[in-house]
């Protein structure tokens, strides 16, 4: 047995999440990244309504500073789907392509082109919610004026919080 053979991944964002196995990180990584278990959750929600990114990422976008003031990492999840894409039907979201994009630090949005709109969603929304919100604005545009998605949290959302608190903690973020 090789080395590589022998190395086996100690767990998966999801453990503990019943039914979830797509992303497999290690515990420093889900220290550093506590939201690949969402980011996985939405990307399965997604999966279950057919409606698949084009790119997906999850990660940190490193600080930076803004009119002199140190910002603090900001920990993402990134859903594309790129111009031409089969499921994109208004013609200004089909030639621009759609992005779908959570922050923990400012919560859901949606752009197409110039368009951008902030999803009135809880900031950890059930999956479910942000796939349809997704469809929505894959089907309708992002100026469209129907029935916004139907509000309600992710089921381990509170895990998440925590997480998420100790994360900023350990960055030196304070709130």
């Amino acid at each position: 047995m090789t080395a590589i053979e022998e190395q086996q991944p100690t767990g998966t964002a999801q453990e503990g999440i019943p039914g979830s196995v797509q992303l497999s990180v290690d515990d420093a990584t889900r220290a550093t990244q506590p939201h690949l278990p969402y980011a996985d959750a939405v990307y399965a929600a997604l999966a279950e309504i057919q409606l698949l990114p084009d790119l997906t990422e999850a990660g940190t976008r490193r600080e930076g500073t803004v009119m002199g003031r140190r910002q603090p990492p900001e920990l993402f999840t990134r859903l594309e789907w790129l111009p031409n894409h089969d499921d994109l039907v208004p013609l200004d979201v089909r030639v621009d392509g759609l992005i779908v994009e959570w922050s923990h630090l400012g919560g859901w949005a949606i752009r197409s082109g110039r368009d951008l709109a902030v999803l009135d969603v809880d900031d950890l929304a059930d999956p479910a919610t942000v796939a349809e919100a997704a469809m929505h604005a894959a089907l309708c545009g992002l100026g469209c004026a129907c029935e916004k998605p139907a509000p309600g949290r992710w089921e381990h959302a509170v895990y998440l919080d925590i997480a998420l608190v100790a994360y900023d903690e350990r960055q030196g973020v304070t709130q």
